[in-house]
């Protein structure tokens, strides 16, 4: 493969990968475990939390464990579908840094 057709791929590719951030920062989704519902974006970045009113009856310790659990399920989402587009966007090819 020679060097000019390889720069143009990486140029695609990163112009690609710039449709893929606005893209992923669009997808938005939400979240509920234990009471506690978190709106989060494909990019990883939360959008909202809310917390039920019966939950906030519990004991700390309770509220706390409810809040990680939602926000590790959103967390876990999001990069789940990071993973899946970069994936139509290499064609399967890993690349360090990207997911």
């Amino acid at each position: 493969m020679d060097m000019l057709k390889m720069l143009k791929e990486a140029a695609a590719m990163r112009s690609k990968l710039g449709e893929m951030e606005k893209k992923m920062k669009s997808i938005i989704f939400e979240t509920q475990s234990g009471g506690v519902t978190i709106t989060m974006n494909a990019k990883s970045e939360a959008l909202s939390v809310t917390i039920a009113p019966e939950l906030l009856k519990k004991n700390l310790p309770e509220v706390e464990k409810a809040v990680l659990g939602a926000i590790q399920q959103a967390v876990k989402k999001s990069h789940d579908l990071m993973a899946e587009e970069a994936k139509t966007i290499t064609g399967g090819l890993k690349i360090p840094g990207l997911m």
